[in-house]
């Protein structure tokens, strides 16, 4: 495999007189990456595949284990483990994730994008093997923590690959897919278990794990013929290789493209801010604070309980038959699918807050529904409205979690919130909060289902009610304002309490661009939500990429110029 980090630059001979258009031609259709794509736009899409493989694999593990769980093979190869060691086989893989974002956090800058993505896919396919072979639960957990470190490292980096590579016009675009395709991962899941949940052999859990490994190989096979991120490599002082990776990228000439994502880089790096300046209190702590509160929340609604382990919900909690629960939950992924994707429309036009508020006591409706028909089906086992009532419930739940941004927003806040010299720590430190916060939901869900029984969903009602006096109160509005804006926001209101803020005098007043921007701030605000993603900031070369954008994922989902 050739990196296009290691492809000398070519040098043009003295004295010659060249076409510029034309030597930039030849020296791209001379790279690797031109002769596989014969155009910027079959390059583009080829990222955007590899990248959206990524994430869709991302989603399919945060499906697959609650529906392989509930097979009666899995349970009994495996001695029937109890419901605390059902939840850390399926939570153990969310400790790995958020060790392998702490390492992407270290190495990342230092590697690259594309020798990060190659390095983790392959942990990752090292642990999937791993698990698909395990004999015994020993193995299982490794190979659970192993692939967690290579999904870790790599959501810190395909989104923010992908946008880094993107056209500056495209860059939303791009943060929809990533949204969508990780959610589709949580789709292909449901279905993959549902069609496998008749056979009576090993099968019925090995094959929905080992499937994994196309996905695998298939990132292992494109990542090593598409280009770098220009923006790393203008980071790391590569300005030649920038240039023509631009050129690969662009069919038409490339150097505003250039200069301006060149100036971007230099500003951000003038910015930079010291982990101690963050941790000292003041305005850029609880700048921070704010957006680890938003991670943390986000895991607190009680997703997880339901993306995880929806199948096992639906026959354990809710009653229903093992095949209908799992025809249901395989239905629902779609239902929730199609909402993440329409979403979109809705973040940028009503604003954080109005959507978090909205969002958060709708969820706590739902989950309060769950409740009251889990504990009504309990007393009364024969009948089928509670039932009934519980599920219609949990799609409310799922449709109210994505239509109102809590989805992405709390991917997206992190970037918006912090000033431009913590965007990147705050972004870090707000990450690792979901990875922990996701380990403890799913670690508690098993055993809570069990013990708990209605009270677990009613304990969830609970915490979306408390979100909505905790945005009201505390969480400061982002949408539309520029990063300046914010930084001016936060010094003219140093209080905690907001809610008596008038927002109408702080918008912003911007033009720059045609597009109410102004420069050397979040270009737009799903840019802004990607930025979430780069864990993986090197503090000792003192590249801080602004932020970009979000998605990620389920919570899904980040960054770039």
């Amino acid at each position: 495999m050739t990196s296009y980090a290691q492809l000398p630059i070519a040098e043009p001979p003295q004295g010659t007189a060249k076409s510029s258009e034309h030597e930039q031609l030849k020296s791209a259709q001379s790279l690797p990456e031109r002769r596989f794509f014969r155009s910027a736009n079959a390059l583009h899409t080829a990222i955007s595949v590899a990248a959206g493989t990524v994430m869709t694999l991302f989603g399919y593990e945060q499906g697959v284990f609650g529906g392989i769980i509930l097979g009666r093979d899995f349970l009994e190869y495996f001695d029937d483990p109890s419901p605390a060691m059902q939840g850390f086989l399926t939570s153990v893989y969310d400790l790995g994730c958020f060790g392998g974002a702490i390492l992407a956090l270290f190495v990342g800058e230092r590697l690259g994008r594309k020798r990060m993505l190659i390095v983790f896919t392959v942990i990752m396919g090292v642990g999937i093997l791993l698990q698909t072979a395990s004999q015994n639960v020993t193995q299982m957990v490794w190979g659970r923590i192993i692939a967690g470190v290579g999904n870790g490292g790599n959501t810190a980096t395909a989104p923010v690959w992908h946008v880094e590579t993107s056209h500056q016009s495209a860059k939303g675009k791009a943060v929809v897919k990533e949204m969508a395709v990780n959610v589709l991962g949580f789709v292909l899941s449901n279905f993959v278990t549902l069609a496998f949940s008749g056979v009576m052999t090993e099968a019925q859990w090995r094959f929905p794990l080992g499937i994994q490994l196309v996905f695998v190989a298939m990132i292992l096979a494109m990542v090593p013929t598409l280009p770098e991120s220009p923006r790393w490599l203008l980071a790391r002082g590569r300005d030649d290789e920038a240039r023509q990776v631009l050129s690969l990228l662009n069919d038409q000439d490339a150097e505003d493209e250039y200069d301006q994502i060149r100036s971007s880089v230099k500003a951000e790096q003038a910015a930079q801010g010291s982990w101690s300046q963050l941790l000292r209190g003041g305005l850029a702590t609880r700048r921070m604070l704010l957006g680890m509160l938003l991670q943390i929340a986000q895991q607190l609604s009680g997703i997880n309980v339901l993306a995880y382990y929806l199948p096992v919900v639906l026959h354990r909690s809710v009653g229903l038959p093992q095949l209908t629960a799992r025809i249901v939950a395989a239905a629902n992924s779609v239902s929730f699918w199609l909402t993440t994707s329409a979403s979109i429309l809705f973040v940028d036009r009503l604003g954080r807050r109005p959507l978090l508020l909205g969002g958060a006591g709708l969820m706590a409706f739902a989950f309060l529904g769950v409740a009251i028909g889990v504990g009504v089906g309990l007393a009364d086992p024969d009948s089928r409205g509670p039932g009934i009532a519980a599920t219609v419930c949990i799609w409310l739940f799922f449709a109210s979690f994505s239509l109102s941004g809590w989805i992405s927003i709390p991917w997206l806040y992190p970037a918006e919130v912090n000033s431009l010299k913590f965007r990147t720590k705050g972004a870090a430190l707000a990450t690792a909060c979901d990875w922990l916060f996701n380990y403890v939901v799913v670690q508690t869900t098993p055993p809570g289902i069990h013990h708990l029984r209605w009270g677990l969903y009613l304990v969830y009602a609970v915490l979306n009610a408390a979100f909505v006096p905790l945005v009201y109160y505390l969480v400061v509005e982002t949408q539309g304002k520029s990063l300046e804006d914010t930084d001016r926001w936060f010094e003219q209101n140093r209080g905690w309490l907001v809610h008596r803020v008038n927002e109408s005098s702080y918008a912003s007043m911007a033009t720059a661009n045609g597009r109410g921007l102004r420069t050397l701030h979040i270009a737009d605000d799903h840019e802004a939500m990607m930025r979430a993603f780069d864990d993986s900031a090197d503090e000792g070369d003192g590249s801080l990429f602004e932020a970009g954008s979000p998605v990620s994922r389920r919570g899904s989902y980040p960054l770039a110029d």
